[in-house]
């Protein structure tokens, strides 16, 4: 029996016996906070020592280039080489849009518009890839990538208008190839003609995930690899010729048996988003997207194998997996999960308004939005530095250069309005918002490293820190729905620092004024021996340079917790408890992994919001509604228009007497929809909020978007049938593909059971009537 079938046969008899005993819980839920006071009126706390960083600050800013201008999916920055200096803008809807390379640009024009040939039914599908043939000037062609329907990534050949230099010929497509694709997935998208004037193609593994069919190391498909066309010429039967010097034509790919593919210039590639050629000496660099630890960064060459799926970076993934035998070529450089979660490949800068980074590689993570800048020696085969350059707080799908080789970012922004749980996915994936920035020196700010606390007793957050006894001021609170943290029990505290400073929101997310501070303290009960495990305190602060995540990890002897400057695992030992472990692991986070969750789209503060909040908490003996409280202590720069028992509540997750249904829905929204929500960085197209209409949730009989975990038909949530649910399944697991993903490896056996009674109570689909 292979691994995946042993899960899924642990995973239905789990089940079985769960729904046997749904009355009970299988582990006592973490015990609420103990009861703090609070202030009896409101007391400014100096934060002061926490608005620098323990990091030197990026070097660079990320400023909106365009500002008046706005776009829905922005995926590309490219141009067309043609001395007009113009900027063209790759929409992944379907639209190219061109405008001038000003600053005050008021308008683009539509250079191409595809949107009805262009299939986007998957997150990753759409318009991808343009690129200008080198002799655009002269001959006016140019290529487009994008995703059709029988599902497929066609590659085209246009020609601009006679008439109008900013209008392409809608009539003058010719296709060059069509690819099928298996998956909505791993498409890359990335088309660039090399120095050479050929044309190169970035091409996924197809999809799903642990690439399925073997695509990457099997060299008569064209999935897995970067293709090298000549869209010049033209070999009998295709719309292109394949070079006679490419790797694998001729006697060269005799070697791999029948039916390889001449147009492979390399290949072991998993999803290649994105490549670039550097414009001063031709190397062909490539961000591939990893799958479950590593993320990586390549330098193309002729005839390379990268890998995939024997390896993920330069780590084994699969050692059974069939290979050409060719040599593997590692990546020049690799980072792990705890930085970053999906690369996003970049450029070479090689502009004049930022010498020092000259022959820098500039590069970014979909999910953590940090931006770093790579130096490689060429000669030596080796990086030399590496370094965060600048953070753009929003998701950067792509970077481009113009004419003079300056370069800006992509990102996609946050949604269009608050109410899109009536659109379809069609509808909703133009619903977006992105824009383009560029990058500007940092000015006039310095930061002394070595004066950030190091110590959480430096912090002057604890008048006594081993006793945990909160400095005056700090105000105590707690949430209906706690994020699931491995069933650790949680202290907060909330520290402003002026009065009438939170902008309070019925329905969003609240504003806090800069030099806010959020305090949360974890600790594990059930240590061997008996007590708990005091492991960390998280602090989120609001600086002058945005939102950002500290962890201090607790000495052994409580005496005070340690500023940790990278993520840590611990092991802790725990006293034996039926199918309790006796030693439970403990991720202590990054602060890139606190960037992760902590999104502009969440409005960076999660928990702090109307429904969570709305609650009454026992403030040492004396209880109260906390927006009442918070409204007394005059915290709110206007009072709620509404008495808290009108506004919005989650239901209480440690009440079994509420609605199943509502605390499911509050616990995915809590955990889940961080990620899987518009605008989030998840994959799945799935919308988990509270508020979305269930049928609406694009996962109620829903077919997951990648690998599954249980048998052929099971969906997202199957109706009904909770053992045909991908959702429990992911919930259970403790692998790769767990959910939730970050910092978490235990079970929730309560939230298994409340989930699971929620869809046993959903009616089963009636059959289809056979024909």
């Amino acid at each position: 029996m292979n691994r995946h079938s042993a899960f899924v046969s642990v995973f239905l008899l789990a089940v079985g016996i769960f729904f046997s005993l749904v009355t009970e819980s299988i582990r006592a839920k973490p015990a609420g906070p103990s009861p703090v006071a609070a202030p009896a009126k409101f007391v400014a706390v100096d934060t002061s020592n926490l608005m620098g960083s323990p990091d030197p600050l990026p070097p660079l800013e990320i400023v909106n280039a365009f500002p008046k201008l706005e776009f829905v999916r922005p995926v590309q920055l490219t141009h067309a080489g043609d001395g007009s200096d113009r900027i063209f803008v790759v929409d992944q809807p379907g639209i190219v849009h061109v405008f001038p390379n000003k600053s005050d640009a008021e308008k683009a024009e539509v250079f191409l518009d595809v949107q009805k040939k262009a299939k986007t039914s998957h997150f990753e599908e759409g318009l991808l890839g343009l690129a200008f043939h080198p002799k655009y000037k002269e001959n006016g062609v140019f290529f487009t990538y994008y995703s059709i329907d029988p599902r497929a990534s066609r590659i085209s050949r246009w020609k601009v208008s006679a008439d109008n230099p900013n209008r392409a010929d809608p009539s003058s497509e010719e296709e060059i190839i069509q690819i099928a694709q298996p998956f909505g997935n791993h498409n890359g998208g990335s088309i660039e003609f090399g120095p050479d004037g050929m044309l190169y193609v970035g091409l996924g593994d197809g999809g799903s995930a642990n690439d399925p069919h073997g695509h990457g190391q099997n060299l008569k498909t064209l999935l897995g690899s970067i293709l090298r066309i000549d869209v010049d010429k033209k070999d009998e039967g295709k719309s292109y010729a394949i070079p006679k010097d490419n790797p694998f034509v001729g006697e060269a790919g005799k070697k791999y048996g029948e039916g390889v593919r001449g147009e492979i210039w390399a290949y072991g590639i998993r999803n290649p988003w994105r490549m670039t050629f550097d414009r001063a000496n031709g190397d062909l660099w490539v961000g591939d997207v990893g799958q479950n630890l590593w993320e990586e960064v390549d330098i193309i060459e002729k005839g390379g194998n990268y890998g995939w799926k024997v390896r993920e970076g330069d780590h084994f993934f699969s050692e059974d997996a069939e290979t050409t035998g060719d040599e593997f070529i590692p990546p020049i450089f690799e980072y792990t999960r705890h930085e970053g979660k999906s690369i996003t490949g970049g450029f070479v800068y090689r502009g004049k308004k930022h010498p020092e980074l000259g022959g820098v590689y500039f590069y970014a993570d979909f999910a953590t939005f940090n931006v770093w800048g790579l130096r490689y020696d060429r000669e030596a085969k080796k990086v030399t530095s590496n370094s965060l350059i600048a953070r753009s707080f929003m998701p950067v799908t792509g970077f481009g250069e113009d004419e003079q080789g300056e370069v800006y970012v992509t990102a996609f922004d946050a949604k269009k309005g608050d109410d899109v749980q009536k659109a379809s996915f069609g509808q909703l994936f133009r619903l977006s918002r992105g824009s383009i920035y560029r990058f500007e020196r940092r000015k006039g700010e310095q930061v002394d490293t070595a004066a950030f606390p190091r110590l959480l007793s430096k912090t002057n957050l604890f008048k006594d820190v081993k006793n945990m006894v909160p400095a005056p001021g700090l105000i105590p609170y707690d949430v209906n729905v706690p994020l699931w943290s491995d069933g650790a029990k949680k202290t907060r505290y909330l520290a402003l620092p002026k009065s009438g400073q939170v902008k309070f929101n019925e329905k969003g997310a609240w504003e806090f004024p800069e030099g806010t501070v959020f305090v949360k303290t974890f600790e594990l009960d059930g240590a061997e021996g008996g007590g708990s495990h005091r492991l960390e305190t998280r602090l989120l602060v609001h600086s002058r340079r945005g939102w950002v995540g500290y962890t201090y990890k607790w000495k052994d002897d409580l005496s005070d917790a340690e500023l940790l400057d990278s993520a840590a695992i611990h092991e802790y030992s725990m006293a034996q408890d039926g199918d309790k472990p006796a030693k439970q692991s403990w991720y202590f986070p990054s602060r890139s992994d606190c960037n992760a969750c902590h999104t502009k789209t969440e409005g960076f503060v999660l928990g702090l919001n109307t429904q969570q909040m709305n609650r009454v908490h026992d403030f040492g003996g004396a209880k109260a509604n906390q927006i009442g409280f918070l409204t007394q202590l005059e915290v709110f720069t206007e009072k709620p228009a509404k008495p808290s028992a009108d506004l919005a509540a989650y239901p209480d997750w440690r009440d079994d007497s509420e609605s199943v249904g509502g605390r499911a829905r509050a616990y995915l929204d809590v955990n889940c929809s961080i990620c899987h929500r518009p605008g989030g960085t998840g994959v799945s197209k799935a919308d988990l909020r509270f508020e979305t209409p269930w049928q609406r949730m694009r996962a109620i009989a829903a077919d997951p978007g990648q690998k599954r975990f249980l048998t052929e038909g099971s969906k997202i949530i199957a109706p009904g049938e909770p053992h045909r649910s991908e959702i429990l399944a992911r919930m259970m697991a403790t692998g790769p593909g767990r959910m939730p993903s970050l910092a978490s490896s235990e079970v929730d056996w309560d939230a298994v059971r409340v989930l699971g009674e929620w869809i046993s109570s959903m009616p089963k689909p009636k059959a289809k009537p056979k024909k």
